[in-house]
């Protein structure tokens, strides 16, 4: 094959040239994106019923809702978080479930239980979860300070109508989700003292809305030859429309809304269009009573509906415009085109601000270049480093040109299998940069070696190429083979790190078949002029000549004090285990972040108003100042975002910072200000949510304590999670405070309203109008429904509404409202958790990652001191012990296979334990790498352990091989300095060629590289300490092997 793409050099150029040139066209194809598309297998289930507190809706409906949930095939786990009016549920599912089958069997659940449901509670929503759900950007438009303010209605008006549907006609755009939008209503707001002059009451207002805003629908009439659609319609479509009503009130005392002697009614409205009304023509006279317009008795304007939350930005109320893109979206293509609309925004409406926000381009855009740029620097500085070791200054040009092929080819590879550009793909190629050019380089050099024998150009090229191409291949399996155990990790890490797995395999298949294809053509052509000249001895590089006499010298130290070396290996085998138990165990490296998120629980039954006033308060005293502050205050109005269902007395901040030490600071700030000010107050700082976040879950605290009632399936009573708080802080365990909440509960004095004549649902509807909630219709403008609300000019305050408001009864007499209802306070807990095991009481603990396992056993001792409460310990600290121990088998997994490997090579299974004591000081070198560096134990690193593996043993298993032919021809120590020296070249290079490719992750920064910065510490220590190892320690177990065999 060899001999014949060598005097085929146009074919395999032209070729060559071609694959290369569509690998960087499609290069430009590749979807880019932070992390692999990954289906996340969650689901969740919204619930809402305004009307019912949390703890009424958590046994009415969540709690039979979960218990049916929980028949759905392959559910991990569910959890349920319950506050007043509002329920979500989340059901999480074993990785590689159906998200779609799982998404319509959670449906069919649902149905099923309906008929138990509330009549008037709305179906639950079932929405599925996914990484591209979060939004890439979040657009902030707020008016200008220096311009007349347009009113916040017309804003959101204008947000919802117009910029979000033209921000979705982008075809890269998949939804936009907003936030902040003021809802208008209208308001009736009736004269109490002209209704009861003339004995009206609200609900006789309430009716006659009605009766004058039906639609009727259509009737067909035919006349003679043709047929209509008659349309009877009597719809309210103007705030004028309602004051123009007008209404017969009846003389004598009657009012609207009574009934004559003859069973008559009082009321005579205007009649509906197309309808003649006998009564209606009546002629009105001062006996029986006279025509009114509505507007006479109440002031009808259009205003904004009671705050149940806002948005600000910057401290300038906004509204929050959340755009989610397409999953198979170019992300940066996608921020192209929004910023030439945001241009066009701007010439358009120069009175409006549009600001972005939670950008996740600019995490992107410094991981992405940063990978890319080290993936170029590792590339450069390889490519210099081989002029050190090759005299001849055409051999690094043709290893130049093997790696842009390479990487272009490997490009192709991507998009045919699929791959996206993303931060695990390129830093696989980080990894791989070293070994791309590991078979170019071993491969002129055997040629070089067969032209040094004599032969000619062309035999040297065919010999040399077919002589190493088969150990080439079998070491290209053997390192892509180690990645096979990661396999076996669970869950989403094993599916993110198969990304990074491929390319490192694709990377080196596309290496080794660019190398047997291309370097002998290239070798030829730029030696062909002197072919002729004989055998050229290439003379070896002052740095090579250095190099050998260190080896010779080192070699000559090491069979000198040979127990000395042994004691050494001991040392450093135990340092090791001392290494493995002082480093922190985490799940995925710590990652430095410029964005944070404190979510706030006042703990107190705050208003909007009075929560937006604290934050602000709170901001100003904040240093360094945010570069911005994204404030969601009570309710939002996100769909997909379920993060930010709250309460009124809750908010969430979204703070943008300038670097890490400001993100530190501000996260101490926040929590030492807030409980200073506010003790009751329940505040988590967390990182702000991307798709890393979403995940992999780094929010989880540390540790958490699910307290369970034994007594009950309900959850622990306030006065049991007290006692055993007071206990955990007794000993110096510091706990968030419990949500709490207190209710104002109204309750009906059944005997009063039977001696006044009151009907308990007037006293209701009265309510609702005294506190503007009742709404008695809408209004139906062009494009939307704007709710009617019956509104009192009042006192506000509940007592002062209580003691001063008035309710009518059947005899039309008004009755104090005191009379009739009794009010009362209650403490609850504010959310209700539920997971698989039941309701349970959350107890979020501070303490640090790695203190967590010296506090469990003092933790255990105190909740086991209760016999009413059962517990459970969950929290990060327990899901990195998972992680951990899932690599730690695979790590092992990866030793067997590669000592099966060894023995059917060898024959033997002594001389494989050489290999395998290689691969065990390397991993000793790379864990004390990561204690000298501060590093922890991580995904990254042990994954690092994995690929080192592959890495150590191809130079341990080329020399145990050529010590194995030369032995018995020039004796032990001789053949194992020969096989050793032979190596010294090609191994050095590899070694380089492996450390300089990583060497940019180690000094740039971006989520990529700060990702695999724990992979590099581990693979360049481990390298360094095997290559020390390859020149002492192998020579002589090799000896300590071999010697009774030769006596």
């Amino acid at each position: 094959m060899t001999r014949f793409l060598l005097h085929r050099p146009v074919a395999v150029l032209i070729t060559a040239l071609a694959l290369s040139v569509l690998g960087v066209v499609v290069f430009r194809l590749l979807p880019v994106s932070l992390l692999p598309d990954i289906p996340v297998p969650e689901i969740t289930v919204q619930v809402s019923y305004p009307n019912a507190a949390a703890r009424e809706l958590q046994q009415a409906v969540v709690l039979p809702l979960k218990n049916q949930l929980l028949q759905v095939n392959h559910l991990e786990d569910i959890e349920a978080t319950t506050q007043d009016g509002f329920s979500v549920l989340k059901l999480r599912f074993d990785f590689g479930t159906d998200v779609r089958l799982a998404y319509l069997e959670t449906n069919e659940k649902i149905d099923g239980i309906l008929s138990q449901f509330p009549r008037d509670m709305e179906r639950p929503k079932v929405i599925k979860a996914g990484a591209g759900d979060i939004a890439v950007f979040q657009l902030n438009v707020s008016p200008k300070r220096n311009q007349t303010l347009r009113g916040e209605v017309e804003l959101s008006d204008f947000c919802q109508n117009v910029l979000k549907r033209r921000i979705e006609q982008l075809p890269e755009v998949a939804l936009v989700d907003a936030t902040g939008l003021a809802l208008p209503e209208v308001v009736v707001s009736a004269d109490r003292n002209k209704m009861q002059s003339l004995g009206i009451s609200e609900n006789q207002i309430a009716e006659l809305l009605r009766q004058n805003n039906v639609n009727l629908g259509n009737v067909v009439v035919k006349d003679g030859q043709y047929q209509y659609n008659i349309r009877f319609s009597s719809v309210l479509r103007t705030p004028q429309d309602i004051e123009s009503i007008t209404f017969w009130v009846g003389g004598s005392g009657r009012s609207v809304g009574t009934q004559n002697s003859e069973g008559e009614r009082a009321v005579r409205t205007q009649p509906l269009a197309g309808i003649q009304n006998s009564a209606a023509n009546e002629r009105p006279t001062l006996a029986t009573g006279r025509l009114m317009r509505l507007g006479e008795l109440v002031k009808v304007s259009i205003q904004e509906q009671q705050q149940r939350g806002l948005y600000t930005f910057n401290g300038q109320r906004a509204v929050g415009l959340a755009i989610i893109k397409q999953s198979d979206a170019q992300l940066l293509q996608m921020r192209t085109q929004l910023d030439q609309l945001l241009t066009q925004f701007r010439n358009d409406y120069p009175e409006l601000a549009f600001t972005l926000s939670q950008d996740q381009t600019e995490l992107l855009d410094v991981s992405i270049n940063n990978l890319v740029s080290n993936i170029l620097t590792g590339a450069l500085l390889t490519f210099v480093m081989i002029f050190f070791f090759l005299p001849n200054p055409r051999v690094p040009v043709l290893i130049g040109i093997v790696i842009p092929v390479s990487l272009s080819i490997t490009f192709l590879g991507f998009y045919l299998l699929g791959l996206s550009i993303n931060i695990v793909s390129l830093a696989g190629l980080v990894l791989g940069i070293g070994e791309i050019i590991d078979s170019a380089i071993i491969l002129i050099e055997n040629i070089e070696e067969k032209r040094e024998k004599g032969l000619s150009l062309d035999e040297a090229c065919v010999e040399g190429t077919e002589e190493v191409i088969r150990p080439l291949f079998t070491s290209v399996l053997t390192n892509s083979a180690v990645f096979l155990p990661l396999v076996f990790l669970s869950g989403l890490a094993g599916a993110l790190f198969f990304d990074q797995a491929v390319s490192v395999s694709l990377a080196l298949a596309v290496s080794l078949l660019t190398s047997y294809t291309l370097i002998p053509v290239l070798y030829r052509l730029a030696f062909l002029k002197s072919k002729k000249e004989g055998p050229q001895m290439a003379k070896e590089t002052w740095l090579m000549r250095r190099i050998e006499k260190v080896y010779n010298r080192t070699f000559d130290v090491a069979f000198r004090f040979r127990k000395g070396a042994w004691v050494l290996v001991v040392a450093l085998l135990g340092s090791a285990v001392w290494a493995v138990q002082g480093l922190e165990k985490r799940g995925m490296p710590a990652i430095s972040r410029s964005e944070l998120e404190v979510k706030i629980d006042w703990n107190e039954p705050l208003s909007v108003s009075q929560n937006e006033q604290r934050i602000a308060q709170l901001l100003k005293t904040l240093s360094p100042a945010p570069l911005y502050v994204s404030a969601y205050v009570g309710q939002q109005q996100f769909v997909l975002n379920q993060q930010l269902q709250q309460s009124f007395s809750q908010a969430t901040l979204s703070l943008k910072v300038a670097d890490h030490p400001s993100y530190q600071r501000l996260s101490s700030q926040f929590s030492t200000k807030i409980r200073q000010a506010y003790p009751n107050a329940v505040v988590e700082v967390r990182p702000a949510r991307n798709v890393f976040e979403q995940l992999f879950g780094t929010q989880q605290p540390p540790l958490q304590i699910r307290l369970f009632s034994t007594q009950n399936q309900d959850v622990p009573t306030p006065q049991q999670a007290t006692e055993t708080l007071r206990r955990l802080e007794e000993k110096g365990f510091k706990t968030n405070p419990i949500g709490y909440q207190k209710r104002l509960a109204v309750s009906l004095r059944e005997e009063q309203l039977l001696l006044y004549g009151v009907t308990a649902e007037q006293t209701y509807q009265s309510l609702k109008t005294l506190f503007n909630e009742n709404q008695i219709g809408q209004l139906q403008s062009e494009q939307k429904f704007v709710p009617i609300v019956l509104a009192t000019q009042h006192p506000t305050g509940v007592q002062s509404v209580l003691q001063t408001a008035f309710v009518p009864n059947r005899q039309n007499q008004l009755i104090p409202l005191r009379e009739l209802v009794e009010m009362h306070s209650i403490d609850d807990y504010r959310l209700f958790h539920t997971g698989k095991d039941g309701a349970y009481l959350p107890v979020d603990l501070e303490v640090e990652n790695k203190q967590t396992a010296a506090f469990l056993p003092e933790i255990e001792k105190i909740l086991k001191q209760d016999a009413t409460l059962n517990y459970r310990l969950v929290g990060d600290y327990f899901r990195n012990i998972g992680y951990l121990e899932e690599l730690a088998w695979v790590l092992l997994i990866a030793v067997a296979l590669l000592f099966c490997i060894l023995t059917a090579q060898f024959e033997s299974l002594l001389q494989p334990l050489i290999v395998m004591l290689t691969a065990l000081l390397g991993i000793a070198g790379a864990l004390l790498t990561l204690v000298l560096f501060g590093e922890s134990l991580n995904a990254l690193s042990v994954i690092g352990l994995v690929v080192l593996i592959g890495l150590i043993d191809n130079d341990s298993i080329l020399k145990i091989d050529t010590m194995n032919r030369e032995r018995e021809r020039l004796g032990i120590i001789e053949a194992i300095r020969l096989s050793g020296k032979r190596r010294l070249k090609s191994q050095l290079m590899t070694y380089l060629t492996t450390i300089l490719g990583l060497l940019p992750v180690l000094f740039s920064g971006g989520l990529g590289a700060e990702l695999q910065r724990p992979l590099a510490f581990t693979v360049i220590g481990g390298m360094t300490v095997g290559v020390i190892a390859s020149w002492t320690l192998i020579p002589l177990l090799y000896y300590w092997i071999a010697r009774p065999k030769r006596q």
